[in-house]
């Protein structure tokens, strides 16, 4: 189940809505990713990875991301690529949840997200650990990004 935050800013009220984490159709999606990467849709070098390391996962889970140059927030899909810690010499046909990647696997490779407002890089962030820092600005007029105590939870 996914979860959807909204976090404000305290000066002008600027807000952005996040909606994290993965619903019950995450294995169509984990599948549907995989075949794109496969097609080349997520550019030539997960392709080649795909095609190189057949135990390899892949991160789909939805995360909250910053541009690093207009600081606008974005919701993305985290796309990182995954090889498991013990080489098992199996073929991961199935699904690889982000628990699971945590635990078996290690990050070989970030994607790279664009803003969509100004071709900027995004970074995939940690929405809480940003807010417990105040290291999220808002991107209207820089004042201070707080979390609301509104929550839904998804499906």
């Amino acid at each position: 189940m996914g979860n959807g935050y909204t976090i404000r800013c305290r000066k002008c009220s600027y807000e952005y809505q996040a909606m994290l984490g993965f619903g019950m159709l995450f294995p169509t999606v984990y599948e549907d990713t995989v075949k794109a990467i496969r097609e080349g849709k997520l550019g030539e070098e997960y392709k080649k990875f795909f095609e190189e390391h057949k135990d390899a996962a892949i991160n789909c889970e939805a995360c909250a991301a910053v541009c690093t140059g207009c600081g606008k927030f974005d919701t993305v899909k985290d796309y990182g690529l995954y090889l498991p810690k013990k080489e098992t010499g199996d073929v991961n046909f199935g699904c690889v949840t982000a628990e699971e990647l945590n635990e078996g696997y290690k990050q070989v490779m970030k994607y790279g997200h664009k803003c969509s407002a100004c071709g900027g890089d995004l970074k995939v962030i940690d929405l809480f650990d940003e807010l417990a820092k105040h290291a999220l600005k808002c991107p209207e007029c820089g004042g201070e990004m707080y979390l609301t105590e509104d929550l839904l939870m998804w499906d």
